[in-house]
């Protein structure tokens, strides 16, 4: 089968699980997958070894987005870095979509094994986030990052915070508009996105 085709199907598998994890938490099996699926059962074991694997892939796929956006050059100001920031978090989550995510984190809170691997999930993001903001330090975007694990764990736990403002009805532009302005207080802007002193 060729390649394309093989990840077309593994993306519809991955968006028949992803709502039973939401449900049902770790208690999803290959078979409710492929009747949510409209598959059979066979099909799925050929893509993946269990439940978890095709959870471990909706992340991955995921991760490798939001890191591809990340080691893009990136020019303007601090809000511009945040908003490509808050991009690639948003990218992190795409084969979830904001609601189907923000349910399964709630899951997780009832389901220990499902907290272990959002937790894990949630470090992978928060060590790409610590990279983003090194590189703009090293590039003078802002200045040094005091304290990096706790603001690095604070932009991810606000950027879940604005998301859940989706599910309010809020629009993902005005989320993103929030956050970003948020997040830019965290920091001192670095010289090259303080506008130079003019002198009369």
């Amino acid at each position: 089968m060729p390649p394309a085709k093989k990840k077309d199907i593994d993306s519809e598998l991955i968006s028949a699980a992803l709502p039973l994890f939401a449900q049902k938490g770790l208690k999803v099996t290959m078979e409710d997958i492929a009747a949510q699926a409209g598959t059979d059962v066979s099909a799925v074991r050929e893509r993946f070894e269990d439940p978890v694997d095709i959870l471990h892939e909706a992340y991955r796929r995921g991760q490798t987005d939001m890191e591809r956006l990340f080691r893009k050059p990136i020019t303007g100001t601090l809000e511009d870095h945040m908003g490509v920031l808050f991009d690639g978090m948003m990218l992190n989550i795409k084969s979830f979509g904001p609601q189907t995510y923000l349910e399964i984190v709630y899951q997780a809170t009832k389901d220990k094994v499902l907290m272990e691997i959002v937790k894990r999930q949630s470090g992978k993001v928060n060590f790409a986030v610590k990279a983003f903001l090194m590189d703009m330090v090293g590039r003078s975007i802002i200045e040094g990052v005091e304290g990096v694990e706790k603001v690095n764990q604070e932009l991810v736990a606000t950027f879940v915070e604005h998301l859940a403002q989706l599910l309010e009805g809020k629009k993902l532009p005005a989320v993103k508009k929030a956050w970003v302005k948020q997040a830019s207080a965290m920091f001192t802007p670095g010289a090259k996105t303080v506008p130079p002193i003019m002198y009369e």
